[in-house]
């Protein structure tokens, strides 16, 4: 399918809904809770659930996916699944009663979203690098629940969050009612090699520890950020733009994406993103009393988080090919931002109650890590492909005979 028959707006839809309802979860739910009186560490128990609930769900509904073939409709049945789940918050039934909705809806909600990334790349085959155009409307959502959020909570009560929530859910499950599944001109060859085979590369590995890491070192970020600017006296008006212009940064790399990638390979992308993503936790770790340090430290976020996630899109896209595409993103959306996003939450729970400051740096020391992780795996011949740009002849084909 050509550019010009891609559903383009009903593709993004699902991207803007989904993260308008991540973009009231993630900056306010702490706030939430806190209001209701919870400690921090039962706010990063809780905060870590919906990520936990990525490490499980996604490998299960790609399985579901690939053996049932209809991705589409589990897709659709899941985003409704996700909506009752959170209606349960409606009413405060206790850290009991919120642990289980949350886990009901992030097994139904997390699960769709690696299954709904290989129905955009179905759609885009060959154009993969086109895939961050589409991606973000997600971080137009973001923005606009994050800045529309704080300006909100100034002036009503946060009781309102988890109504507001389901309503942002609801409208997601709506966008999956409007789109089909891409019809594949090409026939997939059987599957003769196993999934573990594939995955089981050193370097491989070692990549995707790297990508964990980068993941878990945003912990204390999507936990207990907006506590930590309460604390330093800042009203939710503030904290609402800061964390839209996180998102604004997000939304301009992702624009940016198909020109960068044609200009530099994906593996200089990458290590330039995970390393400015522990700049931007030492930044916050000492020197968070400055308003143009939070400032700068926002602004970096288009690389902590758009940045890496396209170009782990990129990578996962070419090395499993489109054999293997469902599973190959429920691995990366279970181990890397599921496990990575929950040890981090739970993690920075613990930190927390000795020291804010200690806490984001041990995400910068993570990042650092992440960074030497990948910098080893990229580098290793049996992913030299890989690190080419798009269109130099990196094609999945040769990926494949240089892995097996």
């Amino acid at each position: 399918m050509t550019l010009d028959n891609l559903p383009y707006w009903r593709l993004s839809s699902f991207y803007f809904f989904n993260c308008v309802a991540l973009g009231l979860m993630l900056p306010f739910w702490g706030l939430y809770m806190h209001s209701l009186g919870y400690h921090a560490a039962e706010i990063g128990f809780v905060t870590s659930l919906l990520m936990i609930t990525n490490i499980f769900s996604p490998p299960l509904w790609g399985w579901w996916a690939d053996k049932t073939g209809h991705r589409l409709a589990l897709i659709r049945w899941g985003a409704a699944a996700s909506v009752l789940c959170f209606a349960w918050l409606l009413k405060d039934f206790g850290l009991a009663g919120m642990t289980l909705a949350i886990i009901a809806c992030g097994i139904c909600w997390q699960g769709i979203n690696a299954q709904f990334e290989t129905i955009t790349l179905d759609y885009l085959r060959e154009n993969s690098r086109d895939y961050s155009r589409i991606r973000l409307w997600g971080s137009v959502g973001f923005v606009c629940a994050v800045s529309g959020g704080g300006w909100l909570f100034d002036r009503v009560q946060l009781s309102l969050l988890p109504t507001l929530i389901v309503f942002a859910l609801a409208l997601m499950w709506g966008s999956t009612l409007t789109i089909r599944e891409a019809t594949k001109t090409t026939k997939l060859r059987p599957q003769t090699q196993s999934l573990w085979r594939r995955i089981r590369q050193p370097a491989l590995i070692t990549l995707l520890l790297g990508l964990m890491l980068a993941y878990f070192s945003h912990g204390s970020y999507y936990s207990f950020y907006s506590i930590y600017l309460e604390q330093l006296k800042h009203d939710k008006t503030t904290m609402g733009l800061l964390w839209s212009l996180a998102v604004l940064a997000e939304l301009l790399v992702f624009a940016l994406m198909p020109l960068l990638l044609k200009r530099f390979s994906v593996a200089t992308i990458l290590l330039v993103s995970v390393c400015a993503t522990s700049l931007r936790w030492l930044g916050i770790a000492f020197g968070a009393d400055w308003i143009g340090i939070l400032v700068f430290c926002q602004l970096l976020h288009g690389l902590s988080f758009s940045a890496v996630h396209a170009c782990a899109i990129e990578l996962l896209y070419r090395y499993f090919g489109n054999d293997y595409q469902g599973r190959g993103q429920a691995l990366y959306y279970s181990l890397c931002v599921g496990a990575g996003q929950a040890t981090g939450a739970l993690v920075s729970g613990w930190l927390w109650e000795l020291n804010p400051t200690t806490s984001f740096v041990v995400s910068a020391s993570a990042a650092g890590i992440a960074a030497m992780l990948i910098l080893a795996a990229l580098y290793q011949p049996s992913l030299s492909l890989l690190r080419r740009r798009p269109g130099t002849g990196a094609n999945e084909q040769l990926v494949r005979q240089d892995m097996n």
